[in-house]
């Protein structure tokens, strides 16, 4: 009897948090998960609850059982996930993780992955009237966009064998989930008069975007008109 008590409070306890999830808790489910995909959460709620209802319906068993106390630390276990999200809504991707998941070319030049299947230029769809341009298209396929005015929103990034105004712009680019993000980025050149950028801030940039070459490698480059700070977006990833 205790051991079903327990294995009853462990699926309510999935089941709140899942349904928590999905109804209050998207601004934390928006850094964990591709929205595309949100239904699996729905469903795991859906399949919890069930559960916990047949498992509440079952009847009693009269006889007496042997003593199973010694599953409840593999039982408690389960809760354990659960106590990890409490620190995972300070958790940020930031430039450490830019560093670990950047490719590098051996003389340590940064170098964007080959990224398929990105929506043509005609085709990529913005939040607002704007001229921004999904991060994925600039870094990956920048060729339409060269010469023209664009916008952008990123995280911005200062690296020591950049000069001093130029900065890495970059957001992580998820298929599935955080666990395959991986960086896209350009480089902002920024003028004088812009305020100051300290590392991992959200920006909005807008200017003129060409490519810095060095070598075998190009970069694209947006030489900014107007930079401001910007608020973390709703979604930090770009798909």
């Amino acid at each position: 009897m205790p051991t079903m008590l327990l294995k009853n409070c462990i699926l309510a306890a999935w089941a709140v948090f899942f349904v928590w999830l999905i109804s209050f808790g998207q601004g934390h489910l928006a850094r964990l998960l591709h929205p595309r995909l949100w239904w699996l959460v729905i469903c795991g709620a859906g399949i919890l609850l069930l559960f916990l209802i047949v498992n509440l319906r079952r009847p009693t068993v009269s006889q007496t059982e042997p003593s199973l106390w010694w599953r409840w630390p593999s039982l408690l276990i389960l809760l354990v996930p659960l106590l990890y999200f409490s620190l995972m809504q300070q958790a940020r991707f930031n430039g450490d993780t830019f560093a670990r998941r950047i490719l590098q070319t051996e003389a340590g030049m940064l170098e964007q992955e080959d990224i398929k299947g990105l929506p043509a230029p005609g085709e990529v769809s913005t939040d607002n009237e704007s001229n921004e341009v999904s991060l994925s298209l600039l870094s990956t396929d920048p060729g339409p966009y060269l010469g023209k005015q664009v916008e952008v929103v990123c995280q911005a990034l200062r690296d020591q064998r950049f000069p001093p105004e130029l900065m890495i712009c970059y957001r992580f680019r998820i298929n599935c989930c955080a666990a395959d993000a991986q960086p896209v980025f350009l480089l902002v050149k920024k003028t004088a008069g812009d305020p100051p950028v300290a590392n991992d801030s959200w920006i909005r940039a807008k200017g003129l975007l060409s490519l810095q070459i060095n070598g075998e490698i190009k970069i694209p480059l947006l030489t900014a008109e107007t930079l401001a700070i910007e608020k973390e977006p709703a979604v930090p990833f770009v798909f």
